[in-house]
């Protein structure tokens, strides 16, 4: 039997980005939160909400749903959902974060980034943890085949002992950085221990927004992160012995080895075979095998919170003159934006 699954925001994430990936091969539909539902093995889309009158006209036209509600707590109370995408504005997230888990609510997928404040985020795990609710943050490229990939590669030990990892991306850090640094926390296998940065506008590191400029991430095994903003979302992942580069917005991915024999440098392909295949989906599938065995997502809420930490993190950092920001934060009222 299906478990069953419902959206809390039918906008842009929820259910109309699709409509915008027009020419770009790389990014495998669906993208939105309720094709990926509909695409998925082992879950049913069943219902949707949202404020907006216009939006649930739409999602119901798309999608076939007819259980559609202005209320998420009274979809939940009726509907029964066992899982919940919820891709409202960030400023709501964490009340309806809480609020599902609080309804008896058996997995959520949330979008990034999590919230705005470390408290939110702090409240958000520990009600679900409280509850029994997993909570997965919806930062998709930890579920990416590709990725993935790149991960076990790691782990035979194909580009040697595994050291650090690059980024080049021209988003900022409070947002368009949460897929990396969520990314950076799976291949790192180790929380983060601290960090130093310096923002490319002072301006903005003091009004907590719109943050941009070059940081560095050490986590507690030794492994190294780099973010520098720019570029078209690059990512390397660096051993001692070779590399793997995810290059365009991950459209193109190399390793880089050497050959068994001869020790010359080579190229190969990668990964071999390409088995192109939506990330949104795989992540929902990914929690449908969550609730069956009782595991961990690729992606918890302690990931999305170290996302917002070492975000916020680099900012501190820049307002002191550089100075190596040790995390945990103490204040947990800081926040972005």
């Amino acid at each position: 039997m299906a478990y069953r699954g419902s959206i809390i925001g039918c906008g842009r994430i929820g259910s109309t980005i699709d409509d915008e990936q027009v020419d770009r091969p790389q990014f495998r539909y669906p993208w939105a939160h309720a094709p990926a539902i509909i695409e998925a093995k082992g879950v049913e889309l069943v219902a949707a909400s949202d404020l907006r009158e216009e939006q649930l006209a739409d999602f119901k036209h798309r999608w076939g749903v007819t259980a559609l509600y202005s209320d998420y707590r009274e979809m939940i109370k009726k509907e029964k959902p066992d899982i919940v995408c919820i891709t409202t504005k960030v400023e709501e997230r964490a009340e309806v974060v809480i609020g599902a888990a609080e309804a008896g609510v058996k997995a959520i997928y949330a979008t990034k980034p999590m919230c705005r404040s470390l408290a939110e985020a702090d409240a958000m795990i520990e009600t679900c943890r409280k509850h029994g609710t997993i909570l997965a943050i919806a930062c998709h490229k930890n579920w990416s085949p590709w990725f993935q990939a790149c991960l076990k590669a790691i782990k035979e030990g194909e580009i040697g002992t595994f050291s650090s990892m690059a980024c080049n991306y021209g988003w900022n850090l409070s947002n368009g950085h949460s897929h990396t640094l969520a990314l950076f926390r799976l291949f790192a296998e180790a929380p983060a221990k601290w960090v130093f940065g310096h923002m490319d506008s002072d301006e903005a590191a003091a009004r907590n927004s719109d943050l941009s400029g070059t940081g560095m991430i050490y986590y507690e095994n030794g492994i190294r992160g780099f973010l520098n903003t720019g570029g078209w979302l690059n990512i390397d992942f660096i051993g001692l012995d070779g590399w793997i580069s995810a290059r365009n917005e991950h459209a193109d991915f190399e390793m880089w080895g050497r050959h068994p024999r001869t020790r010359e440098p080579i190229r190969r392909q990668f990964p071999n075979p390409k088995r192109p295949r939506s990330s949104q989906q795989a992540a929902i599938e990914g929690l449908v095998n969550n609730l069956d065995e009782d595991t961990e997502p690729l992606c918890p809420g302690e990931y999305g919170r170290e996302a917002l930490e070492i975000a916020i993190g680099l900012r501190e950092s820049h307002r002191q003159e550089g100075k190596k920001i040790e995390l945990p934060l103490a204040d947990r009222n800081l926040r972005i934006g």
